[in-house]
């Protein structure tokens, strides 16, 4: 199939691949490393400070992320069928979930600098929640194929890391 959309014979393909495992690990490398920059990049406390509240960034940033799940979805379906199976799959995936980890820390530490975060936080375990349940719910909402249930999910998910994260309007909640 690939061979055939880029117009070049199946040989040409395997001058550059050893065999599918191996483009399949590159089309992981790739995809993750597209969704990771971009949230990365969202996350980053120099694309929000002094101009966006980070409550709003959260909440783009959610959407963005549930919306990535719409990006090669074939592919992401196989990828993430290969990370049950082969160890070589789970190492790529991991690498680029520690990224994310360690923006998502960035961004509370810089939260906490500016007082907005909930004082009773525990920082330390926080990412892990916070990546965990918006991939889950990010994931779960896009089997559901339908644009209205996942948009509610994303929103729903922002609320809670909202609630979860920030000092709440009047206090902590």
């Amino acid at each position: 199939m690939i061979a055939a959309e880029t117009g070049v014979a199946v040989g040409t393909v395997y001058n550059y691949f050893s065999d599918k495992r191996e483009l399949l690990l590159e089309l992981l490398e790739q995809t993750n490393r597209e969704v990771a920059e971009q949230v990365i990049a969202q996350l980053d406390p120099g694309s929000w400070r002094g101009t966006t509240d980070p409550r709003e960034r959260t909440r783009t940033l959610i959407d963005a992320v549930f919306h990535t799940q719409q990006l090669r979805p074939g592919i992401q379906r196989i990828l993430w069928a290969r990370y049950f199976k082969d160890p070589d799959f789970r190492a790529p995936f991991e690498a680029i979930r520690e990224r994310i980890r360690e923006a998502i820390d960035g961004f509370i530490e810089a939260v906490a600098e500016d007082g907005l975060c909930r004082p009773d936080l525990d920082r330390e375990i926080a990412s892990f929640v916070v990546l965990n349940a918006v991939q889950w719910n990010a994931t779960q909402a896009y089997l559901q194929g339908d644009d209205g249930f996942r948009d509610a999910a994303a929103h729903a998910t922002a609320e809670l890391v909202a609630r979860y994260v920030f000092v709440q309007a009047g206090g902590v909640e």
